[in-house]
């Protein structure tokens, strides 16, 4: 909760004007009876018209006061709120950027989203009140009992005794609800899981007609997360009817003791005194229903702000390790190394060793979920082995920060990520400042060059997210033009030219080749084809390194390789 609302003392200096003008809000409410009291008291009852047109002119211009103040209060507030919102996304974004793997799917995207929007809104409200409820409702609550105390003392405890009543219930109340929010939290996570879900996959549920079993799953956990929050919606309704009941009833006791004691002369109370005191009760049970909503909330926020600590808390990549400004010169060796998934009862690779030295072009070889892709994510440290170490130039990938790493690699993973913008902004994303001659030759390495010309605006062409208006064979060519114009010392193709034809795939090998030329490339294939001209083919078989070679060393040595070579040419060697 400290690290979350340090946000707000990045308007430290506003805070306190919006509490200033919400004081002047409230006071301005607690004159308000006073100036009736006294013109029903000394102009009505005395019959005194001048007293009365100048006392309701005094109290138009404090009405007007108060309104005024409490609209720049609330402008203020809203500012402050907004920016705190803004910068406490911003800063869960920060942080979801820098987790690791492992965390993010212990707590999924689906919950990610619902921390970064919905608890983020809860927490605003919070930090709303906190930027103006917190002054008023204690200015009201003592002002306005103090001002009835001043026109009659038991009037007044009339009041008072309603007050510890209404407190109870909103602390059973708050007890109440605080595991109904988390659980409906918790399903509203479920919920958006199912949706993301279903957007995703909407083809294939059509093409296997389960749209009904999908309604079914999204309504299961909108019900569940529906019944926790209508009840505690409940919970917290019993509030305004008790506290209207109570307001109600003390109202009635007061005039009906006040008039009394006005009939019989006890005291020296006056007609202006009740009014006055009625008035003073409204306000107080106000200030109390309002302290209740919050007291009420509080366990809301709470789960909120344990949601979004969560995410703050995080460990993350690079919290301990500082970023160095080393270059690599592409040599890594995987030193027995091992890795298991979360949860998984076997390893995704087991002890593997290999040693690549800088400039090789490599490959790696297997059927899938053969482990090649967990190689990749060891090699970029979106992985940390379990067992053994990875190597680059001599230094184990854990004494590394992971920008260095990422710094000296350029990748283009197995599924292409096309981002909405522009085709120029989407290549940029490998080197931001990269000139517009650097764009159009990693354009022509990448194949993209005919397809440009065939658009009006050219790499200015406006791209849908995930690249929708792209085909497959479109977009890893603009993912391969992002990883060549980095220009880092190793570059990795994790499988991907699977979407080109065999000559498109031809021309950018051999573009690539004459490009990287001297750096180290690994390519992560399932094609003898794209494997066979390598310096080095890397054989992987249900996560085990089964042999290591050039291709007609593999070919004499290596049944695997060889089932694969013969299953993708029919088997004459070459």
């Amino acid at each position: 909760m400290k690290k979350i609302f340090e946000n707000l003392l990045h308007y430290k200096s506003r805070i306190p004007v919006a509490l200033l003008f919400m004081t002047a809000a409230t006071i301005c409410d607690l004159m308000l009876p006073t100036i009736m009291s006294d013109i029903v008291d000394k102009g009505i009852y005395l019959s005194d018209m001048e007293f009365i047109k100048r006392n309701c002119l005094y109290m138009f211009l404090v009405s007007l006061a108060g309104l005024a103040t409490v609209i720049i209060g609330r402008k203020i507030t809203a500012e402050i709120v907004a920016g705190f919102c803004s910068d406490l996304r911003k800063t869960v974004f920060a942080k979801v950027n820098t987790m690791t793997f492992g965390e993010m799917n212990n707590i999924g995207t689906a919950a990610l989203i619902t921390r970064s929007t919905h608890d983020t809104e809860t927490l605003g409200w919070i930090a709303s009140i906190f930027c103006g409820n917190i002054i008023t409702i204690p200015v009201l609550f003592i002002g306005g009992v103090a001002l009835s105390f001043s026109k009659d003392i038991l009037l007044s405890l009339v009041l008072l005794f309603f007050v510890p009543i209404v407190f109870a219930v909103v602390i059973l109340i708050g007890r109440k609800i605080e595991p109904l929010w988390r659980i409906a939290d918790e399903f509203i996570d479920k919920q958006n899981d199912i949706m993301r879900e279903r957007l995703r996959g909407i083809r294939v549920i059509r093409a296997f007609g389960n749209e009904e079993h999908e309604h079914e799953r999204i309504a299961d956990a909108t019900r569940k997360m529906a019944l926790n929050i209508i009840k505690s919606n409940v919970s917290m309704g019993i509030i305004a009817p008790l506290a209207l009941f109570l307001l109600n009833f003390s109202v009635v006791l007061i005039i009906y003791i006040g008039a009394f004691r006005m009939e019989t002369g006890a005291s020296a109370v006056s007609a202006g005194d009740i009014f006055a005191i009625i008035q003073y009760v409204t306000l107080v049970m106000t200030s109390i229903m309002n302290a209740a909503f919050v007291i009420v909330m509080i366990p809301h926020a709470k789960v909120a702000a344990g949601r979004i600590g969560e995410v703050l808390s995080a460990k993350g990549y690079d919290d301990i390790i500082a970023e160095e400004n080393i270059e690599f010169s592409g040599d890594i060796v995987f030193d027995n190394v091992t890795f298991r998934y979360e949860g998984a009862t076997e390893a995704a690779v087991s002890n593997v060793s290999f040693h690549i030295l800088p400039g090789q072009k490599v490959s790696v070889i297997g059927g899938t979920g053969s482990g090649k892709s967990t190689l990749v994510s060891l090699m970029l440290c979106f992985r940390m082995p379990t067992e053994g170490k990875v190597i680059f130039d001599g230094r184990s990938s854990d004494t590394l920060s992971h920008k260095t790493v990422r710094r000296n690699i350029s990748c283009v993973l197995q599924n292409s990520s096309i981002y909405s913008g522009t085709i120029k902004e989407n290549i940029l994303m490998g080197k931001p400042d990269a000139s517009d001659n650097e764009i159009r030759e990693a354009g022509e390495i990448a194949e993209l060059s005919d397809f440009i010309g065939t658009l009006e605006k050219g790499y200015e062409h406006e791209l849908t997210q995930s690249g929708k208006n792209l085909s497959g064979g479109q977009r890893q060519r603009v993912s391969i033009a992002r990883a060549v114009i980095k220009n880092a010392p190793i570059y990795i193709f994790d499988d991907s030219f699977s979407a080109l034809d065999f000559l498109t795939e031809s021309k950018v090998r051999t573009k690539l080749s004459k490009k990287a030329a001297g750096k180290t490339q690994i390519v992560i294939t399932q094609r003898v084809t794209s494997a066979m001209n390598s310096d080095m083919i890397l054989v992987m078989d249900n996560g085990n390194l089964v042999d290591s070679g050039k291709h007609s060393e593999l070919l004499e040595r290596c049944e695997i390789y060889r089932e694969i070579y013969a299953s993708q040419t029919g088997g004459a060697k070459k």
